[in-house]
């Protein structure tokens, strides 16, 4: 019996990284992201790069403002 295979989507694991970077590095964690951008371009890992900028972008998307709309609470 062969087990049917789940379609991989790699913007969830991007998303579970943003959130563990941000978690551990509070506002740091963006500029830790750009020095990996610029590390992976310098080395020309283009796989790595690509990696990295999902999860900038993930990083970007969480710090926006209307992300945490849903949960602010007004006294």
């Amino acid at each position: 019996m062969q087990q049917e295979q789940l379609p991989f989507d790699p913007n969830v694991y991007y998303g579970i990284v943003a959130d563990n970077l941000l978690k551990n590095l509070g506002p740091k964690a963006l500029h830790y992201a750009d020095h990996a951008l610029a590390k992976m371009k310098s080395l020309g890992d283009e796989k790595g790069l690509d990696i990295w900028l999902n999860i900038h972008e993930h990083l970007i998307m969480r710090s926006m403002p209307e992300h945490h709309a849903d949960t602010a609470m007004i006294h």
